[in-house]
């Protein structure tokens, strides 16, 4: 079965692909997706496709530059290359690099694309036979890919039968008493780091902490999650605590990349299927990040809460409603600030108190009588800010900002004009234009043309919000918009709009939605 990469900018395109023929009949298989050229690239060392599928003209980096990367990186692949009509220049030049032929977007038809890879087939057939001395190392590679893709399915998907992870990877634990489990997690999106550190800087930083331990599992989900699974006996054998291999990480981490990851771990753990339950509640634990660095946590003395401890909503508006007009800012600004601290030290899910806190204004709002426009358009911008909180101080900022022109009398902080600085404005028009692409606050930052630092500075004092939360808003938003669709592929709409680690992705779509991507697209088709 050939491995084939699909790159194309445009989400229908990849999907008209995906489901156009039967790939398995033809001998092909969909390994992954990309949007660009560079993700593409970085695809490809991890796939290593047997065929790409690529359009010519991408953000970031097109058809021409992938084709001449990939053939300087001596990636051996073949390349389909989709074109317009006018782009002919750009197909010769495609054909001139070694692309084996090229198909008309307008034109592509399950016939066309049938024949196109019968065709390809047979030089891949050829290329196999010429290269049969190789093959055996080829299918050990390839075997090491389904062992590590098995770990990742079995630790993310709950219905996935530990007797076929044991068939895939040939993993026994018969003679294991306990295991020990750690996960380190970064978040990118956060800490504003340009640029982000390759799999290999972490893989090997990982194997530098582990290198004394034979056992050991290293499953790499992404650059921003990775989980460690250690016999206990290899701790002891080594002299070692969980606790102190957790700190050795950190000090490596802090060492080669200046970082401090999140680092979760448990011990104990008495089986595999054990171990997959602690796993999906070191994911809940990660959540608290909105409050702060996690650090180095022994998870099972760590636990979250769905339950907001206050009263209801209604009841709380109704509570700060019934203060004197003069003290009601003061007095809310204080309940608020109580309450997110009560919360914090109670572990509530952010996703929980985020949705109390829309609700508890949009309740203020509509037994206050008398709003201003001004007002209102403050409220609505601060509820959209509220929604995409990444931080504890992002949600307290703007709900305080809401109250602020729900309760004073002064006029609202921010201009009712929405009056931005030229540089603001083109920073808003640059992410309006480019979120759904690999975009963050250095790409926004050289764009305008100033320091990330005095942009980030001046652009969070005027909209009130940081560029990442902007970025990260629009993104949501338009996740929303897409997974209507119910025929959608999760992974390609975290793509599509502008995500390469979809367990971020969902992670930040529950955030922001109250829910996952799943459950989202599973009401939305019960409302329809």
């Amino acid at each position: 079965m050939y491995q084939v990469l699909i790159v194309d900018d445009e989400p229908i395109v990849k999907i008209a692909l995906r489901s156009m023929i039967d790939w398995n009949a033809l001998g092909f298989h969909i390994c992954a997706t990309a949007s660009n050229g560079e993700e593409a690239l970085d695809m490809a060392g991890r796939f290593q496709p047997d065929l790409m599928i690529c359009d010519l003209k991408m953000p970031i980096m097109d058809g021409i530059e992938l084709i001449r990367e990939v053939q300087k990186r001596h990636i051996p692949c073949e390349f389909l290359v989709i074109s317009n009509y006018e782009d002919f220049e750009y197909v010769r030049t495609a054909l001139l690099l070694g692309a084996a032929d090229y198909i008309l977007k307008v034109s592509i038809s399950p016939e066309a694309l049938t024949a196109q890879l019968k065709k390809l087939k047979e030089k891949l057939d050829q290329k196999a036979q010429e290269n049969e001395k190789n093959l055996c190392s080829v299918q050990e590679w390839t075997h090491h890919q389904e062992r590590h893709a098995a770990w990742r399915d079995f630790f993310t998907n709950k219905n996935y039968e530990l007797e076929t992870l044991y068939s895939v990877t040939g993993f026994s634990s018969q003679n294991l008493d306990s295991f020990v489990l750690c996960q380190i997690s970064f978040d990118w999106y956060t800490q504003n780091l340009e640029p982000l550190p390759s799999i290999d800087l972490i893989q090997s930083t990982l194997k530098n902490a582990l290198e004394h331990f034979d056992q050991r599992r290293i499953i790499l989900f992404s650059t921003s999650n990775t989980l460690l699974l250690l016999p206990e006996s290899e701790l002891a054998l080594h002299q070692s605590t969980l606790a102190g291999l957790a700190a050795r990480i950190a000090q490596l981490f802090q060492y080669y990349m200046s970082l401090s990851p999140a680092i979760l771990y448990q011990s104990g753990i008495p089986d595999l299927t054990e171990a997959r339950i602690i796993y999906h509640h070191f994911q809940d634990l990660l959540e608290l990040c909105f409050y702060g660095p996690l650090g180095q946590v022994e998870a099972s003395a760590l636990s979250v809460s769905s339950a907001v401890p206050c009263t209801s909503y209604k009841e709380l508006a109704s509570e700060m409603l019934a203060v004197s007009e003069h003290m009601r800012l003061e007095y809310a600004s204080g309940r608020i600030c109580g309450l997110l601290d009560t919360c914090r030290q109670q572990n509530v899910l952010p996703s929980k108190i985020i949705q109390y806190c829309v609700r508890l204004l949009g309740e203020l709002e509509y037994h206050t009588p008398g709003i201003s426009a001004s007002a209102h358009d403050q409220i609505a911008d601060s509820t959209e800010y509220m929604r995409n909180a990444l931080t504890r101080e992002e949600l307290e900022k703007n709900l305080l900002d809401a109250l602020t022109a729900l309760f004073s009398p002064e006029p609202a902080a921010r201009h009712p004009e929405k009056s931005y600085s030229p540089e603001v404005t083109q920073a808003l028009s640059y992410i309006q234009e480019n979120y759904n692409r690999k975009i963050s606050l250095a790409s926004v930052s050289d764009h305008i043309g100033l320091s990330s630092g005095y942009l980030c500075r001046i652009f969070k004092e005027e909209t009130g919000v940081s560029i990442n939360a902007c970025i990260n808003s629009l993104r949501m938003t338009r996740a929303g918009e897409l997974l209507k669709d119910q025929n959608s592929f999760i992974k390609e709409v975290a793509i599509s709009v502008g995500f390469e680690d979809q367990l971020y992705f969902s992670r930040l779509f529950k955030r922001y939605y109250g829910m996952t991507p799943s459950e989202y697209r599973t009401a939305n088709h019960t409302e329809g």
